[in-house]
């Protein structure tokens, strides 16, 4: 199972559709967490927002996350040894308040297990390829730390 999720703050309806359609395609199960979205998937489970207890339940029976580029869900797929695709939302859409996700993907790619897609054909081409996309491996204290360390440098270059 793909579990999508775009955050509480925001809908992004580009990604859900996107991912709905590939799903359609696909015959793979996707679970999505929606927002305050228009677009409604037809081919995806989806619920507009879930307690804290569902997510993490959903998460941990996904194989593969998808997330707007938010660094919670970025942590806790690595955390949770789960492949993540991130996508950002785009300000020239209209789909945030200024451009700092875009910024953030090209250090976030280097992240272990993290993969980033800017428009719905590299989703696709990613999402083509799920089943081979690799968790970053378990994160103990040490690697936790260097995360950090790694986060911090990257939005204060």
């Amino acid at each position: 199972m793909i579990f999508v999720a775009v955050g509480t703050q925001f809908p992004f309806d580009r990604l859900i559709r996107c991912v709905d359609e590939w799903a359609q395609a696909h015959g793979v199960e996707v679970v999505a967490q929606i927002a305050t979205g228009t677009y409604l998937p037809v081919y995806a489970r989806y619920e507009r927002f879930m307690t804290t207890e569902v997510f993490n339940q959903t998460l941990q029976k996904a194989s593969l996350i998808i997330s707007h580029a938010g660094m919670g869900n970025i942590i806790t797929a690595i955390e949770s040894s789960k492949p993540i695709i991130v996508m950002n939302r785009q300000f020239e859409l209209g789909e945030h308040r200024n451009n700092h996700q875009a910024d953030g993907l090209e250090w976030m790619s280097k992240l272990p297990g993290v993969y980033t897609a800017t428009s719905c054909a590299a989703l696709t081409a990613l999402l083509d390829q799920h089943e081979n996309l690799q968790a970053g491996g378990q994160v103990g204290v040490e690697r936790r730390q260097n995360l950090i360390n790694f986060i911090d440098q990257a939005i204060r270059a």
